[in-house]
């Protein structure tokens, strides 16, 4: 009878530490997961310093360029207002300079006087005068402003008119707008025509003149004046 009991009470505590297995294992599993745990956080722990040191350099590096603009405003405020004013007026005086230069090569005009020589004549009618000719390109100049036709006459007695013009041989006509008029006295006159136009290419022109009573009259110079750019 004891045993039976005894071997009843075996199986009873056999099936006790059965029934308890499971839940050392359940408590071996939970210790396990939390030693892992604590490895993860560890680790974490460790590398955080790494990232946020990475994070401040990146921060430092884009932060820069604020702190070399600040820098350039403060070297800016360094500078007196004076100092801001007198360089923009030396900035701003380099700037006229420049412009005057500019506007002074763009006037800069050419002149240029072709001599016809000097002569006398009598004629009361247009009458070449000899040898005063000249040979003139009208495309030689560049781009001409203004053309006129000169000349210097007196007539001694005073007592009468004279007229002088250019004629182009080449094209056998006058030149339009060159004749100019002695309105008499005894005093020289320097005639200036108005604005007159040179043909295209190699012409061949001479002085004309006539008088009107047939009395001597003086040519003491005669040209034609150029004015080109």
């Amino acid at each position: 009878m004891e045993k039976e009991s005894f071997l009843t009470r075996e199986k009873l505590l056999g099936d006790q530490q059965f029934i308890k297995s499971p839940l050392k294992f359940i408590v071996f599993l939970f210790i396990v997961l939390t030693f892992l745990d604590l490895i993860y956080l560890n680790y974490k722990i460790l590398t955080q310093p790494n990232e946020q040191k990475l994070q401040t350099s990146i921060g430092a590096t884009k932060g820069s360029a604020p702190s070399e603009s600040a820098s350039l405003t403060e070297a800016l405020d360094i500078c007196p207002q004076s100092c801001v004013a007198q360089i923009n007026q030396a900035v701003s005086s380099s700037n006229i300079k420049k412009t005057e230069t500019i506007v002074q090569a763009e006037s800069l005009a050419r002149e240029f006087f072709i001599p016809l020589g000097s002569s006398v004549n009598f004629s009361d009618d247009w009458q070449d005068v000899a040898g005063l000719q000249a040979y003139v390109d009208g495309t030689a100049y560049g781009r001409i402003k203004k053309v006129t036709f000169e000349a210097s006459v007196r007539v001694p007695t005073g007592n009468q008119t004279a007229n002088v013009r250019l004629f182009n041989v080449t094209a056998k006509h006058p030149v339009w707008f060159s004749e100019v008029l002695f309105t008499g006295g005894g005093n020289p006159q320097f005639l200036v025509s108005e604005p007159i136009a040179l043909d295209p290419g190699n012409s061949l022109y001479k002085v004309q003149m006539k008088t009107q009573l047939k009395y001597a009259a003086y040519l003491d110079q005669a040209r034609i004046h150029i004015l080109a750019n």
